[in-house]
């Protein structure tokens, strides 16, 4: 099971057009993609208690299953295990997931532009979630002899080290904002 690394920075929006031009300009590849996770209940653990996720992603005609396991915080990054499975067939997968008890959760809502720095071997993600605001998450690429060490100092050349840290995920900042955190929430 490959070990996502990363860390998220909230920033204000108007801040985003100043790190997107240096994005573009060191880029190696650029994506963008409109993209609606929705997170689910596994029918008999609770996910929020052990700290794993369940996510069907859709983008544009993509569609993915994840798994993600529990998290590790080293400073500011984040990193977890984590499984993901393409898919042929989304609503086929909604229905295999409702048939074996798996409830919705929430749907978090996401306007992504992927950039991948071949040469700090990260990518880096600038984000507009839809009731949340903006952030910025830079992820080591897999296979990083020290995917902390690689995070962090992608970081400090985007100017992004001193800022704080969010080690929570969309969904369960978006069920704080609801009003139904640690309810039912689940790690994403």
């Amino acid at each position: 099971m490959k070990a996502e690394a990363e860390a998220k920075v909230e920033l204000p929006c108007e801040e985003l057009g100043r790190l997107r031009g240096l994005l573009r300009a060191e880029a190696d590849a650029v994506e963008e993609a409109v993209e609606v996770d929705t997170y689910y209940q596994h029918p008999c653990r609770d996910f929020a208690s052990t700290d794993e996720a369940l996510r069907l992603r859709l983008a544009g005609r993509r569609a993915e299953l994840t798994y993600k396991g529990p998290r590790r915080v080293v400073g500011g990054v984040k990193s977890r295990p984590e499984v993901t499975v393409e898919l042929a067939d989304a609503e086929g997968a909604r229905r295999l997931l409702a048939a074996l008890g798996f409830r919705e959760v929430a749907v978090v809502r996401k306007r992504r532009e992927y950039y991948r720095l071949g040469r700090l071997g990260v990518t880096v993600t600038l984000d507009v979630v839809e009731g949340l605001g903006c952030f910025v998450e830079v992820e080591a690429s897999e296979g990083a002899a020290d995917p902390v060490a690689v995070v962090e100092r992608a970081l400090r050349e985007l100017g992004l080290a001193s800022r704080p840290r969010v080690t929570r995920s969309y969904l369960e900042l978006l069920l704080e904002r609801l009003g139904r955190a640690g309810k039912t929430s689940g790690a994403g």
